[in-house]
């Protein structure tokens, strides 16, 4: 079962915002029952037999009880809308695991819960202190796990860590790179075939071909 209601308000500019409540049952999905919200400057909307189509234009925003994004565009598809894609500017926001992602561009399947960021991905963990920089990340919800592919860059207090695959595992505050990675904590210098950090900890584990540099004190302490 669907239920949208539209709602046209006018706003001191010559700017028509449209605000979009739309209930999805559980019957539909084989979900939880979910309110999403919407909202933008134009809204478009293309019903075919074969084609269901929602396109938010213009300060697109899109929230639910656990989540919101913002883009400059975002546009609702599939059978009882069960996907939400977004392009330019793409700002998401997953208020249970303090988590914030930018990119250019988005695609959420909201029946797996995976939400894929891709180019000039910048990931900001507040929980743990940690932003990430890459150019492909898939955030599988339902697995609290987060995939990071190409470029990736760490930086966690004075460590920085860059490969080009990375894992986090969300629950375990656990990650782990590959891909050539290297890491760096204030001048000392590592690299391995498999880095791992407990982000509770700061606990790093070196996995395979291990090599580096440890700078000591004068006092030999290290």
């Amino acid at each position: 079962m669907l239920l949208m209601k539209i709602q046209n308000l006018k706003t001191k500019f010559p700017v028509h915002i449209f605000w979009i409540w739309i209930f999805l049952g559980p019957a539909i999905l084989g979900l939880e029952a979910e309110s999403w919200r919407f909202s933008a400057n134009e809204l478009r909307k293309v019903d075919k037999e074969d084609e269901s189509r929602t396109v938010l234009s213009g300060n697109a925003h899109a929230e639910s009880d656990t989540m919101s994004i913002n883009a400059r565009q975002l546009e609702l598809s599939g059978k009882d809308h069960e996907y939400i894609s977004g392009s330019d500017k793409i700002a998401f926001i997953n208020n249970e695991k303090k988590i914030k992602v930018n990119s250019e561009h988005l695609e959420y399947n909201r029946v797996t819960g995976v939400v894929g960021f891709r180019e000039r991905v910048i990931l900001i963990d507040e929980k743990n202190n940690v932003i990430v920089h890459c150019e492909s990340l898939d955030f599988q919800q339902k697995e609290d796990l987060i995939i990071m592919q190409i470029l990736v860059r760490l930086i966690k207090d004075d460590t920085i860590c860059r490969g080009e695959f990375a894992t986090l595992w969300i629950n375990e505050n656990m990650l782990e790179i590959s891909g050539h990675p290297a890491i760096w904590r204030g001048d000392d210098f590592y690299r391995a075939d498999r880095i791992r950090i407990n982000l509770d900890t700061d606990e790093i584990e070196l996995e395979g071909a291990v090599e580096g540099t440890l700078i000591t004190t004068e006092d030999g302490k290290e």
